[in-house]
């Protein structure tokens, strides 16, 4: 078993593994970002506030399971970079099932939107910071998810009036993933703040270099889906945190 030291350096944070006989000693330092810097504030979902991630790993082992059949070890790692087609297709012929394609492409569905009606919980942390940046300024979500499921999850854990809006790739004036700028563009028009003074909250290694080349101030957020590229992300990103509860907001 390991656990963290967190260190800043250079305005970055770094996360080092300490063994466990340092556990007693270890201090976290938490971080502090100054609000009145900014006019608005954008927030990804997915392993940013939701911890979400789970999911999109355990969706295919579910259905089976759901079945009667026993998933293989490390099923969601191969499925999580398949589309849906492709995952469907994989778990109808490798586990020989009588539903058709079709039928499991939408048994997943129905797997992933119960868990966000349900059950998908807020990150630590993550109901105090988002309820301290409303306060202050207008948020918006940017988010590759469906709208619909994080408007659902959000109501249920009562956030959803802390947004005026939702955008996602999906949208007419988008129709892009995180690599381009336009959904963080689009959504800092819709907040009526300026890239510059507009705080963009997120995960995921792409995101974060995408925001920060756009010309975003950038938290970065742990979660352990991007553990490998954890590194990275602290380097690129203008404040990155463990959790939410290691920053201060002032």
């Amino acid at each position: 078993m390991v656990t963290y030291s967190i260190v800043f350096f250079s305005d970055k944070l770094y996360v080092y593994t300490l063994p466990q006989k340092f556990k007693k000693k270890k201090e976290i330092m938490k971080k502090k970002i100054n609000l009145n810097c900014f006019t608005g504030a954008i927030l990804d979902v997915d392993g940013t506030l939701l911890d979400s991630m789970p999911i999109w790993y355990d969706a295919g082992a579910r259905v089976l399971t759901a079945l009667g059949v026993t998933p293989e070890p490390g099923l969601g790692d191969l499925l999580f970079n398949m589309t849906l087609d492709q995952s469907s297709s994989y778990l109808k012929t490798h586990y020989h099932l009588t539903l058709s394609i079709e039928e499991i492409q939408q048994t997943i569905l129905d797997e992933i939107a119960a868990f966000y009606r349900n059950t998908a919980p807020l990150k630590p942390g993550a109901l105090a910071f988002v309820r301290t940046l409303s306060a202050q300024m207008p948020l918006a979500v940017a988010s590759v998810g469906d709208r619909t499921l994080i408007r659902a999850a959000f109501s249920r854990l009562n956030i959803l009036d802390c947004f005026s809006a939702v955008l996602t790739d999906q949208d007419p004036e988008i129709r892009a993933g995180k690599s381009s700028p336009k959904i963080f563009l689009a959504t800092a028009d819709a907040l009526h703040s300026k890239p510059t003074s507009t705080l963009v909250v997120e995960d995921n290694l792409t995101a974060v270099t995408t925001a920060h080349t756009a010309g975003f101030p950038t938290l970065a957020v742990y979660d352990p889906a991007n553990r490998e590229d954890w590194p990275e992300i602290a380097r690129i990103a203008d404040t990155a945190v463990p959790s939410f509860e290691a920053l201060t907001l002032a």
